[in-house]
């Protein structure tokens, strides 16, 4: 018998919303939620996910080149970027050199963050609104850093919108979004059984998730002011 032929599972946000509910009987299957259950369970999706990029980088990491000016010594970040994982200033086409990171208390030691020279050391201020690089010294002219980091998965913002996650985790968000919503829409009116083996079952396939090996490449972008991975 032919195969499908098929490897690609794009499952919408609000298919895994739907799914999640009627995995814990909240939902009849084929039947769909309601506009004011659809608002919740992409915002506990939502929630579940920025949550989860605390732990584990969703296999989403990027490659970006930043200019970093002369005489200035930093640069603003897209927000999506997270941990960096190095940080090298381009000498030349085969010629890249390690910065060291330093944490904010190391950066605010320094009695003279702005002198002049060839860059050791990097440190990530993050706020509310920015993400900034910056370096020291601080170099003379520009110079140029290829960075390597992970990348927070994008917000969902509508239901027909697909995750920015690898499909392999399906299951483990469906199953992850169905416990959270349980206590949303009253386990108390549910199997109480059923809502158990979900949440039992989610723990295992999330505990899997923060276990799995980060691939080696996923996908790479030198990042020109876009979105960090478009």
């Amino acid at each position: 018998m032919a195969t499908s032929g098929i490897t690609d599972w794009p499952l919408t946000a609000g298919e895994i919303v739907q799914q999640a509910m009627v995995n814990i009987g909240a939902l009849t299957s084929g039947d769909s939620p309601e506009a004011s259950e659809m608002t919740d369970g992409l915002v506990t999706l939502n929630s579940m996910l920025k949550t989860w990029s605390r732990k584990v980088n969703l296999w989403r990491d990027g490659i970006a080149t930043v200019v970093i000016s002369g005489g200035v010594g930093a640069a603003t970040l897209p927000q999506e970027v997270r941990d960096l994982n190095s940080v090298r200033q381009v000498i030349s086409a085969t010629n890249h050199r390690l910065l060291t990171p330093w944490n904010r208390d190391q950066y605010y030691s320094m009695p003279n963050r702005a002198a002049i020279g060839n860059p050791t050391i990097y440190y990530v201020k993050r706020d509310l609104n920015d993400v900034e690089i910056r370096i020291w010294p601080v170099p003379a002219a520009d110079i140029t850093l290829h960075l390597d980091y992970a990348c927070a998965a994008e917000t969902v913002t509508a239901p027909d919108e697909e995750l920015d996650i690898g499909q392999e985790w399906g299951e483990t968000i469906i199953l992850n979004l169905a416990a959270r919503l349980a206590g949303i829409f009253g386990a108390s009116r549910m199997d109480p059984q059923l809502v158990a083996s979900v949440t039992q079952r989610a723990a295992i396939l999330e505990q899997e998730l923060f276990d799995s090996d980060r691939p080696d490449t996923i996908e790479f972008q030198s990042w020109t002011g876009d979105s960090c991975c478009a």
